[in-house]
């Protein structure tokens, strides 16, 4: 993405990126992996955090489950291939230091909030008319303009207020009393992965657009937007038919049966066979039994006018069977039907150790895994090149050597808690 004629001299090809130079200043995740996924594709990046460091280094999960801010999975994963500098920018020479670093850069990633956006000096309009080449990338819960531009907000915040929470869980998961069970959200941080995906996307884009004009632009990137940008089944429907989705079994809305998740004799497993060709061959995978030849099932409108008996009905075949058994007998039969996979028993498949989805890193003389880049490219694949930075690893090189700051000048910034 980057032209040759602005990589860096001696820049080598080992991903799309390479040539580019990231300045992250971000806590959390969206931030971080939107400027991660820029590093493993081969950008420069340079993290730039508190002398506290990043919120996400106590967040854990720790080996042992002893607190350890350099050993903290979810920081050495959103981390990776980036180097570590400790500024305050809450003291004025930080923000002169982070000046003359935003200057070195081709595209600042932030997810700080619009005060501090204003009070450390890197406000969108300071920083394009300081640095017009600069493709300044801000991520806020709400976005910079509108009614909500100045309200504070998190993972959960966005994810409900995107509209994910109201429908989830959903079809084929739903629920079957809306009082006794509330909306959920995942394990994971969902908002902020979907968000920083969408900033790391627009970051190509506006550098794109920089090649073609040779000016950098402002990417106002906000997390509820981006959140409700997936929402294309609930609004679709909303839009054209005024149905409405309760997160209730509702064949009205919930389109062709089967298609449920169901409980099997070693766990869960997705029952889909939408058309009529699928349920043809669902109907032989279970051994043609007599009630599925009745009339009530021999129609999509049936199944859809008799899909709690149906529910029952399959959930009496699928106990009989394994996960991996139904799906042996769907892959004869060119079936969507899989196993429910737990995370663990995913990380180990033959598929994922065949594709290397996962990495292994170490840090402390201590191996461990984690999710490498989610997509392949083969004449510039990027990859792991380094583990996630310990906090002010990098910040005499950066400051001393990339910079050219003096020794005495990096010990004042020290001594005054800037650096």
């Amino acid at each position: 993405m980057v032209p040759a004629s602005e990589q860096e001299p001696g820049g080598g090809r080992d991903g799309p990126f390479t040539g580019l130079k990231v300045v992250e200043l971000g806590e959390g995740t969206a931030a971080p992996y939107a400027a991660k996924l820029l590093g493993d594709f081969g950008a420069e990046v340079v993290k730039v955090e508190p002398p506290a460091g990043d919120p996400a280094r106590r967040r854990g999960p720790f080996p042992g489950d002893r607190p350890d801010h350099e050993r903290s999975g979810l920081f050495l994963y959103l981390n990776t291939n980036k180097r570590g500098l400790t500024l305050d920018p809450a003291c004025v020479a930080a923000r002169a230091v982070l000046d003359r670093l935003l200057g070195w850069a081709d595209v600042f990633v932030t997810n700080v909030t619009p005060e501090q956006l204003r009070r450390y000096d890197v406000a969108p309009l300071t920083l394009r008319a300081a640095h017009p080449r600069l493709v300044v990338v801000t991520i806020t819960p709400f976005g910079l303009h509108g009614p909500y531009a100045a309200w504070r907000g998190d993972e959960l915040t966005t994810y409900a207020a995107g509209g994910l929470a109201y429908s989830t869980p959903g079809m084929p998961d739903a629920a079957e009393d809306l009082e006794r069970e509330p909306p959920l959200h995942p394990a994971c941080f969902v908002a902020e992965t979907i968000t920083g995906t969408v900033a790391a996307t627009a970051s190509a884009l506006a550098l794109f657009g920089r090649f073609q004009t040779d000016d950098g632009c402002h990417v106002d990137v906000s997390q509820q937007a981006a959140v409700a940008a997936i929402q294309q089944r609930d609004v679709t429907v909303a839009s054209y038919t005024g149905a409405r989705y309760t997160r209730l079994l509702d064949p009205r809305v919930i389109g062709r049966l089967p298609n449920f998740y169901l409980p099997c004799k070693d766990g869960y497993v997705a029952i889909a066979a939408p058309a009529d060709a699928h349920w043809t061959r669902l109907v032989e995978a279970m051994g043609s039994p007599r009630w599925a030849l009745d009339e009530k099932f021999d129609t999509g409108a049936a199944r859809i006018a008799n899909w709690q008996e149906l529910r029952f009905r399959l959930i009496e075949w699928t106990m009989q069977n394994t996960g991996d058994e139904i799906y042996r007998i769907a892959e004869s039969l060119r079936m969507p039907l899989f196993p429910f996979y737990s995370l663990r028993r995913m990380a180990e498949s033959e598929h994922v150790r065949t594709r290397g989805t996962f990495v292994t890193c170490e840090r402390d003389g201590v191996p461990f895994r984690m999710p490498g880049q989610p997509i392949r490219m083969s004449r510039s694949p990027g990859g792991l090149r380094r583990v996630a930075p310990r906090l002010g690893e990098h910040t005499w090189e950066i400051l001393h050597d990339w910079l050219g700051y003096e020794a005495d000048a990096i010990g004042r910034l020290r001594a005054s808690g800037a650096a």
